[in-house]
C-alpha cells in the first residue's frame, strides 16, 4: 500500500497541490507500521497482562518505547507538511524514543562510542558544504544530526546485542538516517525530483522495518 501510494503522494508534491490529499495519503503510508506494532502490543497485553517485557518463547525483549516512537513519527509526518521545524522537532524525539529503546532491549556497548565518533566526522564533513544554506539555524541541522547519529549507532550494534531480533532495527535505524540525510541534502541544495521517492522510500521502508521487528517476535510465541 505504501508504495502504491508513494508516487502519487510525489506527483502532488511536487505540484504544490491538495495540501489535505498529500497530508492524508502521508497519514495512510505512516499510519501502517504503527497499526502492526499496535497490534502486537495487544496481543502481548492480551497473553502476558503486561504492555512490555520478555517474550519468553522467543527470548525477545519489547517496550512500549518503540510504539510511541512510531506513533510520535506519525504526528510529525503530518505536521511537516504544515510546519518544516516542528515537524522536525517531533522526529527528533520519536529518534529520542528508538534510542531508548534500543538502550533498553540491547544494553549499552562500548563500540557505540567508537561508531557514533565516525559519524560525527562525517556529519561534520557532511554539513559543512551547506554551511551558507543553513545560516543562522546551523546548530539546529547539527543538534537533528547527532541525534540520528546515535539512532544509527545503537542501532547497528543490535545484532551482537540480541542476536537474530535486532537485525531488523539495525536495517531500519540505518535507513531512517540515509532518509534524513537525504532530506537535509534536498532542503538545503534545493536539489528534489527522484531523490524525493529515493528517501520516502527508505524512510517508509524504515519505519515498516521497524514495526516488525516487534511483530514477528510477538506473534512468533502466539
Amino acid at each position: 500500500m505504501e508504495f502504491l501510494l508513494l508516487p502519487v503522494y510525489i506527483r502532488l508534491k511536487h505540484r504544490h497541490r491538495s495540501l489535505r490529499l498529500k497530508i492524508a495519503l502521508k497519514g495512510c503510508m505512516t499510519l501502517i507500521p504503527v497499526v502492526f506494532c499496535s497490534f502486537a502490543f495487544i496481543n502481548l497485553h492480551e497473553t502476558t497482562g503486561t504492555w512490555s517485557g520478555t517474550v519468553e518463547e522467543t527470548g525477545f525483549t519489547t517496550s512500549v518505547l518503540i510504539l510511541a516512537g512510531l506513533i510520535i513519527c506519525f504526528t510529525a509526518d503530518l505536521v511537516l507538511e504544515i510546519s518544516f521545524p516542528l515537524g522536525m522537532i517531533l522526529f527528533m524525539c520519536g529518534h529520542i524514543c528508538y534510542i531508548l529503546y534500543f538502550f533498553t532491549i540491547g544494553g549499552f556497548n562500548p563500540l557505540f562510542l567508537l561508531i557514533f565518533s565516525v559519524s560525527i566526522f562525517f556529519t561534520y564533513s557532511f554539513f559543512s558544504r551547506f554551511k551558507e544554506a543553513m545560516g543562522k539555524i546551523w546548530p539546529a541541522y547539527y543538534l537533528y544530526a547527532c541525534t540520528i547519529n546515535v539512532t544509527a549507532s545503537v542501532g547497528l550494534l543490535l545484532p551482537l546485542s540480541i542476536g537474530a531480533y535486532g537485525v531488523l532495527p539495525a536495517i531500519s535505524a540505518c535507513l531512517l538516517v540515509i532518509s534524513d540525510y537525504m532530506l537535509a541534502s534536498n532542503r538545503l541544495s534545493g536539489k528534489r525530483n527522484w531523490s524525493d521517492l529515493l528517501y520516502l522510500s527508505y524512510y517508509f521502508t524504515g519505519q515498516y522495518f521497524l514495526s516488525l521487528s516487534v511483530y514477528i517476535p510477538v506473534m512468533l510465541k502466539l
